[in-house]
């Protein structure tokens, strides 16, 4: 009789999952620096401007350490109104909890990219409007299968007169920053594997020494990721990194998932 209640009580407990909130923090001041104007009517950096900043630099309060941050682009900014979400922190508290998304992204002329904060865009939308040296898009990660690429920046562009993409460097770089769990294509996942320095199919058959995330080191790689300037893999950061974008959701099923879990993928896992 008693094993037979036991055995009750033990299908009765239930686990119930409680959501640890972030701690309330005061947010930023929000601030339009007057270089981030300038920036909009040049279409250039001022040289020197504490208003912008690279972005893996917007990241050194986080989790996402970057070892070798000065290796990526720095032709793809932030401004610090961007970056700067709440006020102080509490001692020894990360800002993982408190990134701001990539949404909006304004690009010059001469080939840089910054990503804005939505009172700098709101604020300076008249002067984007006249301007013949910066366009605004509309930007969003792809996160799902299903959803349509816009890293091809040719969303809700303002003004609308043509101009010239971005180069692909830059848009593999800004997908990263920006958590994009998809490829926009099989050459794109090639592109990004060659900056990471990363095992591919455009390998081919070769006899390669990898380590176990595919990273290839600089003593071992062959010609074809000559251009890869990493000597430690960053695939460890992007994970950091992915992982506070994704606030806890899952993604392994992702071509980013697969990737920064060593992963090769191949043309089968472009297919529609």
């Amino acid at each position: 009789m008693d094993e037979e209640q036991e055995r009750e009580v033990i299908h009765e407990v239930e686990r119930e999952r409680q959501v640890q909130r972030p701690p309330k923090l005061k947010p930023a001041a929000q601030e339009l620096h007057k270089d981030v104007r300038r920036f909009v009517n040049t279409g250039r950096i001022p040289t020197g401007s504490p208003a912008f900043i690279p972005a893996l630099s917007s990241l050194v309060n986080t989790s996402a350490e970057f070892h070798e941050g000065d290796q990526w682009a720095h032709d793809v900014l932030v401004t610090r109104d961007f970056a700067r979400t709440v006020g102080t922190f509490l001692a020894m508290q990360k800002a993982d909890e408190y990134l701001r998304p990539v949404n909006w992204i304004v690009s010059s002329a001469v080939g840089v990219l910054v990503v804005m904060s939505p009172n700098e865009v709101n604020t300076l939308l008249p002067d984007i409007r006249n301007s013949n040296v910066v366009h605004l898009c509309i930007y969003t990660p792809r996160t799902t299968n299903t959803m349509k690429a816009c890293d091809d920046l040719q969303l809700y562009q303002v003004p609308s007169t043509p101009y010239l993409t971005p180069s692909e460097p830059l848009i593999c770089q800004l997908n990263l920053f920006a958590g994009q769990l998809y490829f926009s294509s099989y050459e794109m996942y090639l592109r990004t594997c060659n900056f990471l320095g990363l095992n591919a199919p455009d390998l081919g058959n070769e006899h390669l020494i990898a380590d176990s995330d595919g990273f290839i080191r600089e003593e071992n790689r062959p010609s074809v990721r000559a251009s890869c300037s990493f000597k430690r893999s960053q695939l460890p950061s992007l994970k950091e990194l992915f992982g506070m974008r994704r606030k806890g959701v899952g993604y392994l099923p992702t071509h980013l998932g697969k990737m920064l879990n060593g992963r090769i993928l191949t043309e089968d896992d472009f297919l529609d």
